[in-house]
This record gives C-alpha cells, sequence and structure tokens, in this order.
C-alpha cells in the first residue's frame, strides 16, 4: 500500500534561504507513518502497540521551498516479526522526485516499552511492497562514533521537544545536531543528505551533550547524556 498526502511549505517549515529545514522533512516522514499507520489500526489512542524509529537514511536532490505545495509518499518494504522498513518520498507539483528516505522502526508495546512481535493480521493491513525501492539495503547499517571530536555543545530539553510519548520527538534530534553546528554551515543549509541511528530515548529536563566532527563526507553530533556514559544518538549530515 501507497499512502500519500500533499502539503504547503509555510514559513515555519524554512530557513533563512525559503529552503524547507531538515526538522521540517523529518516531521513530513513522521506524518505520513503516523497516517498509515493509523490506517492499518496502529498508534496512540488506537491500539497499545507502535513502532518506534530506529534509523533513517535520506537523501536529498533538491529541497523543496517556501510557498511550494508538494507531494508526500510512504509504504511499508518489509514487516518481520519485531522489524519493519519504510520508505519515503518528497515529490513537487510536476512529480519531480526532491527528497527520498528509508527508515527502520522496532514494534514495542505502548505501556511497557518492550519489543513486541506484530499480529499478522495488523501486518497484513500494512500491504507492504518489497520491490518498490530507491535503496538497495533493508536494515541500515549502524553509524560509528567518530575517535575524536573538535568540540562539545551542551543543551537543557526543553518541554517543546517532548512529544505525546514523554520523550524528546524524533525530529529534535536533527534539531539539535544542527544547532551544534558551526554558524556558517548552519546557516546555508546544504546537505545531500543526512543519517540518524537512535539508540535511547531523551526525556524532559535531561541535560545532552553534543560533541561536533567533521569528516570528509560529513558534519557528525553524537549526543550523548551529560556524563558521556550513555549513547542516545549519532546524526550524519552528509556534504
Amino acid at each position: 500500500m501507497v499512502v500519500s498526502q500533499k502539503f504547503y511549505i509555510g514559513y515555519r517549515d524554512v530557513d533563512c534561504n525559503l529552503k524547507i529545514k531538515n526538522s521540517s522533512i523529518l516531521d513530513l516522514f513522521q506524518e505520513m507513518a503516523g497516517i498509515h499507520g493509523s490506517m492499518c489500526g496502529q498508534g496512540s489512542g488506537i491500539s497499545n502497540t507502535a513502532w518506534v524509529l530506529t534509523a533513517y537514511k535520506v537523501r536529498i536532490l533538491k529541497k523543496p521551498v517556501y510557498g511550494e505545495t508538494i507531494e508526500a509518499v510512504t509504504w511499508g518494504r518489509e514487516i518481520k516479526g519485531i522489524v519493519a522498513c519504510r520508505e519515503f518520498e518528497l515529490r513537487n507539483d510536476g512529480g519531480e522526485l526532491l527528497v527520498l528516505a528509508t527508515s527502520n522502526w522496532a514494534h514495542v508495546n505502548i505501556e511497557d516499552k518492550k519489543l513486541v512481535k506484530i499480529d499478522e493480521n495488523i501486518a497484513k493491513k500494512y500491504e507492504v511492497e518489497p520491490d518498490k525501492t530507491n535503496f538497495d539495503e533493508m536494515k541500515l547499517k549502524k553509524l560509528v562514533e567518530p575517535d575524536n571530536y573538535e568540540y562539545v555543545k551542551e543543551y537543557d530539553v526543553d518541554w517543546d521537544w517532548i512529544d505525546c510519548n514523554h520523550h524528546m520527538n524524533n525530529t529534535y534530534y536533527a534539531v539539535a545536531a544542527e544547532m551544534t553546528l558551526p554558524e556558517e554551515i548552519k546557516i546555508k543549509n546544504e546537505y545531500s543528505g543526512l543519517e540518524i541511528m537512535y539508540k535511547k530515548e531523551i526525556k524532559y529536563k535531561d541535560k545532552i551533550k553534543c560533541l561536533y566532527k567533521e569528516t570528509e563526507d560529513a558534519y557528525v553530533v553524537t549526543i550523548k547524556n551529560e556524563d558521556l556514559s550513555e549513547l542516545h544518538a549519532i546524526v550524519k549530515l552528509k556534504k
């Protein structure tokens, strides 16, 4: 099953260059995953199980800009036991492919947060499309921490970053990463893509440390807890 919906790119979605923000791209993906899940009888307030995002891989061919109406598209490629693979696309009114992404998810019980195998009858409702893909991988490779860092920035997790699961929303990991970048890189907002590996949830009032490193092909931000003993996520913004 392929699910699509049109969205208008407004002021809140764009940066100072009127180009869509990475966080806005991820917001659209999140909305589409939620729409598909609701259609299949899953999600907050609908069932006692849900999908938790574990990884993203996004390729940016051309960024939508302020005033455009775009079509967001999603479909499931695979549901297997407690894990799933989902892909996304953003296209303009002419059908041009602007952004493509793949993602990995884990199936959990909403109440106790434990991994649980999806019911086969629910899985069938998603009508997976195993042969429809823009990527050659189902399971995304783990991201590796750099050996060293150029600097560290610390943030207090704001209430606005928290979602209905009482955790920092998936989108804000990208926000925290971009807040950590050097000013000139952040302002340009020119990336060929991004990858995120989510490891441990972040809660309200937590203090997080974002460790920055520029590599040959990316700007890497590793998000850890205050004493650096726990890894929350690794965000790689591709050059």
